[in-house]
């Protein structure tokens, strides 16, 4: 696994950002420039810096601060506190405008400097900002955004990285060693690392880049003057944040670049304060932290909530709605055990690694992804972290088959993974696509081949407590081939009661990845321009139809022509599908649920779908879908041009489509469901 640039090492990333402020420092001067921030009336957040010497670093925070107000996502005060700083840095202060500047004429401290900057902010939420910090875009409004991603957040804080690329902490944790206090990650090569790039709760984050709840922070008293001045009242003020009921939780998302230490006196005077607080800290807190609930030891200790379940979910790779083949599927089930606030790490056994700003598009930044992990990698992951899962839940017999000879090897059975539950995952019955696809082609398919292939594809469910499927449909197979424990899990969706009406809508419209020859959509549309399209443009000469979903340039270049328009992956479907009136799904061969289908349907888009989608689905005709053979191109088009034009039956359709997603598809009953198949007790 390779890291998507070049770390530079800490010292020598330190060397260029304080030869860039010494820089930044001078230009100010020379030019004549002033660091100007924008007045908030209503400001949500009050950053609150303390400055003690330093004034370059100080200029390249502040500089960075105002350049990149815009870019924060949140309005927001600035209040620099100077703790009696020489006069080359209080000449600073005289070109910055916008901000509250209190000048002190000694050392207070660290802390209670903190302090008395909060008594005069104005914002819902505090910033504490170190001197020597560079905040990367949006990582404000991450870090609020925190506070309504989890419950109950007192305190969030940030990924900080060393000049230079270098992991410095994503987040940090309580041993009951010498140490006490240990960030996690410190020194890491990758700041994007699968460990350093999930959100959770953790023991304590760094003061560099702390946001509290205004609130909170008076109700517990700020920092605390024992500790004053400097080192540990972070991370005392977290562990009373706890004691509070509220949560300290690590943002990935809120991204900084800390330099660290610009302001700290003699080294040996540092390791003085760090040790006599060090001591303090303990003597206040130790009972509490390592006098109650299970230990945290080994890999477990980054996590700060001893009570988590916590899942190792594997599948092909990290699993987008704009990838199909069952991902959509995947997609929603990881979604909801974040949700749920299970501890999640996702181990894709196949893939690139992506861009990490893409990777978490429509996932959930509590979950852990590592990938490409492949067998080798996930080898690694278990033997790193023993006892660590309580559930193993495993997607699609490929590889449930790859994690079962993977832990052979190891003299391991998933037992020994997921401590208190294994589920296996069978997607879709692949055997069945198969045996409609060679019927298709012509080859020999028959009855005893397909059971034949069952039994292959089911041969390790046994060990599962839990076997999951995505239809009543398949749930029958598998039971009819010694699978009894099998459980329907599909799509949890929401229908879109105010969807545009009718005459607001034109067009035809598809959903579904397009990036490989050979798959199901690429066969249905490749059917449907050879067999369909003629005839539908023969009833509607103005016939237009969309294509949205990851495609290949062979394959967009083979589709291309008049009335086609391929918009390849969207970030957001929503506008396509509120703009299309009819939606279509010509599938000839596929396996598992058509996520396709359900969610056209629950946007408000009534389509045409051919038998084997609806037998999947388990919906008459004329319930979100008139259904019609492939078999017949006149009458699939025939359908398409009647439910385009006749108002009437499009929005009777419409309507019962809808009211099935609502009782069939309804998140909450789906969370309950996964709750069972994580969480309830299984009997022999």
């Amino acid at each position: 696994m390779t890291s998507p640039f070049d770390a530079l090492d800490a010292a020598a990333g330190r060397k260029a950002v304080l030869a860039e402020a010494a820089l930044l420092w001078n230009a100010l001067f020379l030019n004549d420039v002033r660091i100007g921030f924008g007045i908030e009336t209503a400001p949500r957040v009050s950053i609150v810096l303390v400055a003690r010497g330093a004034r370059h670093m100080l200029a390249w925070t502040l500089y960075r601060l105002a350049a990149g107000q815009r870019l924060g996502g949140v309005p927001f005060e600035v209040i620099v506190v100077d703790n009696a700083s020489d006069p080359e840095t209080r000449a600073l202060f005289e070109r910055i405008d916008g901000a509250t500047v209190l000048l002190n004429d000694e050392n207070t401290g660290f802390g209670p400097a903190c302090n008395a900057g909060a008594a005069q902010a104005r914002g819902d939420y505090l910033l504490f900002l170190n001197p020597d910090v560079d905040l990367m875009p949006g990582a404000l409004r991450a870090l609020l955004d925190t506070f309504g991603e989890f419950d109950d957040v007192g305190i969030a804080g940030a990924r900080l990285v060393f000049p230079g690329g270098l992991l410095q902490e994503a987040g940090a944790n309580f041993r009951d060693d010498a140490q006490t206090t240990h960030p996690y990650g410190r020194g890491g090569a990758d700041p994007f690392a699968a460990e350093a790039s999930f959100a959770r709760e953790v023991g304590y984050v760094s003061g560099a880049v702390l946001m509290i709840e205004a609130g909170l922070f008076r109700q517990l008293g700020g920092f605390d003057d024992l500790f004053a001045p400097a080192y540990f009242e972070d991370t005392d003020l977290c562990v009373r944040c706890h004691q509070a009921g509220r949560r300290v939780v690590y943002q990935p998302r809120a991204i900084a670049i800390h330099v660290e230490n610009v302001t700290s006196a003699r080294r040996d005077d540092v390791e003085q304060l760090l040790d006599r607080n060090r001591a303090r800290f303990r003597d206040r807190h130790a009972a509490w932290l390592f006098g109650q609930g299970p230990q945290r030891t080994g890999f477990a200790a980054r996590d700060h909530d001893p009570w988590a379940l916590r899942i190792l979910y594997v599948e092909d790779r990290a699993p987008h709605l704009d990838l199909g083949a069952g991902l959509p599927r995947a997609n929603h089930i990881l979604n909801a055990m974040a949700d749920l606030g299970y501890a999640v790490t996702l181990a894709s056994l196949h893939g690139e690694r992506e861009e990490p700003g893409r990777l978490y598009r429509d996932l959930s930044t509590r979950i852990e992804i590592v990938e490409p992990c492949g067998e080798a990698g996930l080898r690694r992951l278990v033997q790193e972290r023993p006892d660590y899962y309580d559930v193993l839940w495993v997607s699609r017999p490929p590889n449930i088959d790859r994690v079962c000879g993977v832990l052979h090897d190891l003299g391991l059975t998933p037992r020994d993974v997921g401590r208190t539950r294994v589920v296996f995952d069978s997607e879709a019955v692949f055997a069945l696509r198969g045996f409609v696809t060679e019927a298709l082609s012509g080859a020999p398919a028959n009855g005893p081949a397909l059971a034949r292939a069952c039994t292959r594809e089911t041969r390790h469910f046994a060990v599962a407590d839990h076997v999951v499927c995505v239809s009543q449909a398949e749930a029958r197979v598998l039971r009819a081939h010694g699978v009894p424990n099998a459980t329907v899990l599909g799509h949890a969706l929401t229908a879109r009661d105010a969807a545009p009406g009718f005459a607001a809508r034109d067009g035809f419209v598809f959903l579904g990845s397009l990036a490989r020859e050979g798959e199901p959509n690429i066969d249905s549309l490749d059917w449907f321009f050879a067999e369909v399209w003629s005839h539908l443009r023969a009833r509607l000469p103005r016939a237009h139809v969309t294509l949205v979903g990851a495609v290949a340039p062979s394959i967009r270049e083979r589709l291309t022509g008049e009335g086609v328009r391929i918009l390849g992956r969207v970030d957001a479907v929503g506008p396509v599908l509120d703009a299309a009136r009819v939606a279509l799904a010509p599938t000839r061969f596929a396996a598992g649920i058509p996520h396709k289908v359900h969610e056209t349907v629950a946007w408000g888009v009534p389509g045409v779908v051919t038998p084997i989608l609806a037998e999947q689905i388990g919906w008459p005709d004329g319930t979100g879908s008139l259904v019609r053979d492939w078999r017949d191109p006149a009458g699939f088009a025939e359908a398409l041009a009647d439910l385009h034009t006749d108002e009437a039956l499009w929005s009777a359709v419409q309507a019962a489509g809808l009211a099935r997603i609502r009782d069939e598809c309804d998140p909450t009953a789906y969370a309950q469901t996964l709750r069972h198949l994580c969480e309830a007790p299984t009997f022999a």
